[in-house]
């Protein structure tokens, strides 16, 4: 099994979710998530939640064409799961990385 680990946050938590998880989401096959990882072919972002959200962290992983959200605890068990598909579209800006063009 391939785990890939982020450290993420001020407080430099560290999270590790399968490959199987992320490829199941964002419909590839597990041996492509971390070449494309490596590649930015995939890209990740955490957020800490706030106010009544705190003690939760959002994984987020993206393709051109496919979002993976993850709601964690501060242990990484998975709270809920999401995916967001545009099809043959690109994803608009809004639902990106933060920042990114």
């Amino acid at each position: 099994m391939i785990e890939i680990e982020g450290i993420v946050g001020s407080g430099g938590e560290s999270f590790t979710v399968s490959a199987e998880t992320i490829a199941e989401g964002l419909k590839l096959n597990p041996e492509q998530v971390q070449p494309m990882l490596a590649g930015r072919l995939i890209t990740s972002w955490v957020e800490a939640g706030v106010d009544e959200d705190f003690g939760t962290f959002r994984l987020t992983f993206a393709t051109d064409k496919r979002r993976l959200r993850l709601i964690v605890d501060a242990l990484g068990s998975v709270i809920s799961k999401s995916t967001l598909d545009f099809g043959g579209h690109d994803l608009p800006l809004g639902a990106r990385k933060p920042g990114a063009v």
